[in-house]
């Protein structure tokens, strides 16, 4: 993991600090002693200037947009779109004789003239292939171009100044009107929603099977397996979910209302299983450092349990009401807090998914290491200890082949959680590394082909093992005996009644007959007389 991550920082700092079409050029102008660039009023730190060759020639550029909040101008200042090209007519610009309304946040804007320098401009065209927007469309203070999309998931687009430019368009009546030029850009392929959502669903089948084979057998629902069971869960619910978003979004039948409902259900899913796998660390830890009690009796064990529970269900709760609190405060628009789920469409990106998602995440992953750890270090102490009494003469041989196998019961159990921390850590590697590079359509397959492999890795690891068969085939063999021994007793019954139906039947026959081979006399009165 750690290599992973030096690579991508290496690979950051040996490329360009910034696109040409958001640089200046600086060549004209000396650095001072510590390497730092001044021109016009702009301070252009050393990490925000590259050198590049420019037709044989050795050029230096600065990152405006880095230093300073910028936006881009199709036309140089004084000319404005008219005929389709830019034509000088500086009576005609309305961004350098009016300025241009800038949005603070989402109900507030202010008209920023040019002289202000709060903000630089770029000049050009940012690509070849370019539209203009239909859509309502505002600059935010940062230099961003947010366009208004209601129908749209998301229902908002935001373009950086490499992606658009604004001027002033006039027409054949010598009208003016501001419009924005967006470049066009490639959608995202829906194939790779479509894989990445039966991958999902394929690994959920394999987690509900495991779910199923525990709830099956009686010898694992303890609370290593209770536990167990609630984590595989809060995944397979956080996997499902997401899976139903990505088709319906696929097939165009989700709303943005929708949309923030499945976020919050897969945010809170999401969480509870890495709070559950953290319960996992933690346990095993517990078990080995001596502190738990020796008791097995099922009350101790569900109260536990639930204690637990409260954990794992109880701070994710905590963290998705904030989220929600967040999301539907009066927080402004570029505020780094605001997740912005009904921006950016379903679920979280960017900025919000690092802080809300991965923020946790490696929280509790540092959590598990450090539990993993101590444990280790305490099963290689009571492995060295139990050596040594082994080489000495005891009279508790009883006692320590008990012992031994109650730690290699735990030691297997340790190594399970390992490897379950090992199969999901290098599934959320994948999906940060591919948040870094969301173009890389391999690498895109490659993480939803792992998405397959979690739920059939699980499955191997916790089912797939010669006691959990053997238990199975226990649980089945003594499912048929109750079934046999049920209708043995069924039978047994039958005939029962049924005898004793026909034993009453002869006992009637018989008293008719005795009652036909009697003397009777009929008196006076009409009584018979035995």
């Amino acid at each position: 993991m750690f290599l992973i991550i030096l690579l991508l920082v290496a690979s950051c700092v040996c490329e360009q600090p910034c696109p040409d079409n958001e640089s200046v050029d600086i060549s004209d102008v000396r650095s001072l002693e510590d390497g730092t660039i001044v021109q016009d009023g702009v301070v252009f730190p050393p990490n925000y200037v590259y050198a590049k060759n420019v037709s044989g020639e050795i050029r230096r550029f600065g990152c405006l947009c880095k230093v300073k909040n910028c936006f881009r101008k199709c036309c140089p200042m004084g000319s404005v779109f008219h005929e389709r090209i830019c034509t000088e007519m500086p009576d005609f610009d309305v961004i350098k004789n009016e300025g241009l309304n800038l949005h603070y946040s989402s109900k507030f804007r202010k008209k920023v003239e040019m002289k202000d320098r709060t903000f630089d401009m770029l000049y050009g065209k940012p690509c070849a292939a370019i539209y203009l927007e239909d859509n309502t469309w505002y600059v935010q203070e940062d230099g961003e171009l947010y366009v208004d999309i209601p129908s749209n998931i998301p229902p908002v687009i935001i373009y950086k100044p490499d992606k658009y430019c604004i001027d002033t368009f006039v027409n054949e009546k010598n009208e003016t009107q501001l419009n924005a030029l967006i470049c066009f850009v490639t959608k995202p392929d829906n194939n790779n929603y479509a894989l990445s959502s039966s991958c999902m669903l394929i690994s959920c089948f394999f987690i509900l099977l495991t779910v199923a084979v525990y709830a099956f057998l009686p010898e694992l629902r303890n609370l290593h397996g209770m536990v167990l069971m609630a984590y595989l869960l809060s995944f397979f619910v956080g996997f499902l979910f997401f899976a139903t978003m990505q088709i319906l979004i696929l097939r165009k039948e989700i709303s943005q209302e929708e949309c923030t409902v499945l976020t919050f259900i897969i945010y809170f899913s999401l969480l509870s299983a890495f709070f559950w796998l953290n319960v996992m660390c933690y346990d095993i830890w517990w078990t080995f450092s001596g502190k738990r009690a020796t008791s097995g009796r099922h009350g101790s064990v569900m109260k536990r349990f639930c204690c637990y529970a409260g954990y794992a269900f109880g701070v994710p709760t905590v963290l998705t009401v904030i989220l929600g609190a967040l999301e539907f405060s009066d927080l402004p628009m570029q505020h780094p807090l605001l997740p912005k789920l009904r921006l950016q469409g379903c679920f979280l990106y960017g900025t919000s998914k690092l802080i809300y998602l991965y923020g946790p995440i490696v929280v509790l992953c540092v959590a598990n290491l450090i539990f993993f750890t101590l444990t280790a270090i305490k099963i290689a102490q009571i492995k060295r200890d139990t050596e040594m009494l082994r080489s000495k003469d005891s009279s508790t041989h009883d006692q320590d082949r008990k012992d031994t196998q109650r730690m290699n019961l735990s030691c297997s159990r340790f190594s399970l959680y390992v490897k379950l921390f090992a199969v999901m850590g290098v599934n959320w590697i994948l999906e940060v590394v591919s948040s870094f590079y969301p173009e890389a359509d391999f690498f895109w397959q490659f993480s939803d082909a792992y998405n397959v492999l979690v739920g059939l890795i699980i499955f191997i690891i916790f089912v797939c093992k010669k006691k959990t068969f053997k238990l199975i085939k226990k649980r089945v063999t003594g499912c048929r005996k109750v079934n046999t021994n049920h209708n043995e007793v069924n039978n047994f019954h039958n005939k029962i009644i049924s005898r004793w139906r026909d034993g009453e039947r002869n006992a009637s026959v018989e008293t008719f007959k005795t009652l036909d081979g009697v003397d009777t006399r009929t008196g006076s009165n009409g009584i018979v007389q035995l």
